[in-house]
């Protein structure tokens, strides 16, 4: 579920992209790579970030990053488990959305 199919939802994506650099630089690289996915460390020297703050923004960690509020939460990045690694992916639906944002500066 995408949280950005409602007018509230979407503006509860546009907040914590815009609070978070972290997720913004996680969403938009994930976008670049679409449909591939990758993994925390990857992503993590992609956007150069640590390995914990993806994480964070990824599922949510701790105070700093919120559950319900990180790129699982909102709906926009789905968790790929292949054997016991987890890999990270955009989703189809949030693809659109992470262009429209690059287009507008967002």
């Amino acid at each position: 579920m995408i949280l950005a199919g409602t007018a509230q939802g979407l503006g509860r994506v546009l907040r914590a992209l815009r609070r978070s650099r972290v997720k913004r630089d996680v969403l938009y690289y994930l976008c670049s790579i679409y449909p591939e996915s990758a993994y925390p460390a990857l992503i993590a020297d992609a956007v150069g970030a640590s390995y914990e703050n993806v994480v964070g923004a990824l599922r949510g960690l701790g105070e700093r990053y919120r559950r319900e509020d990180s790129l699982l939460g909102l709906g926009l990045v789905e968790e790929v488990s292949i054997g016991r690694a987890k890999f990270y992916r955009v989703r189809d639906g949030a693809v659109e959305i992470c262009r429209s944002l690059a287009r507008h500066g967002g």
